[in-house]
């Protein structure tokens, strides 16, 4: 898979986008190719980087492998590559095998509905909200659903600019 725009060059930044380039490096080490796909135009970095709040929300409320579950229904229902790998990569690394994974009855219901929100987000069961009724509150559920939205759209990113594995994530494909 061809990017259909290359990530941007450290050297060819704007300073703003170099500011962040070494901001992300700082952070962790390294600067994924989605990232430097979106320095390109900071305004959507800035957006695409709200992810990482979201996810901070919910982890005062799931479990860290519940948070994985979830975002690996939506990534491979959504047929993210990219995502998807990068989830898998993520189970594997907790001992995990992604292809047979054993859910408690909780993540079950994550998995649910993030396969429901990546494919038929009208058809969500009301059944299925109301399993998920048993672990959230409302509020827990809205901020499930904004970011699986948000998880949604890394994923249209990605998977539209056809954005290349980075190189650590290559042994785990499928």
């Amino acid at each position: 898979m061809i990017a259909v725009i290359k990530p941007i060059a450290y050297e060819n930044a704007s300073p703003e986008a170099r500011a962040e380039y070494e901001r992300q490096y700082r952070i962790n080490g390294t600067v994924t190719n989605a990232k430097k796909t979106l320095l390109h135009h900071l305004p959507s970095y800035h957006a695409y980087e709200e992810w990482h709040r979201l996810r901070e929300a919910l982890l005062q409320f799931i479990s860290h492998r519940a948070f994985i579950v979830f975002c690996y229904a939506i990534s491979l229902e959504g047929d993210s590559l990219l995502n998807s790998t990068y989830f898998r990569k993520s189970l594997t690394d907790r001992g995990e095998n992604p292809d047979e994974l054993l859910l408690d009855d909780e993540e079950l219901a994550l998995e649910q509905y993030g396969r429901y929100l990546a494919s038929k987000p009208n058809a969500v069961p009301n059944a299925l909200f109301s399993h998920l009724g048993q672990y959230y509150t409302p509020e827990q559920i809205v901020a499930l659903t904004a970011f699986g939205g948000q998880m949604i759209a890394k994923n249209v990113f990605n998977s539209a600019l056809r954005i290349e594995l980075d190189e650590y994530l290559l042994h785990f494909t499928t």
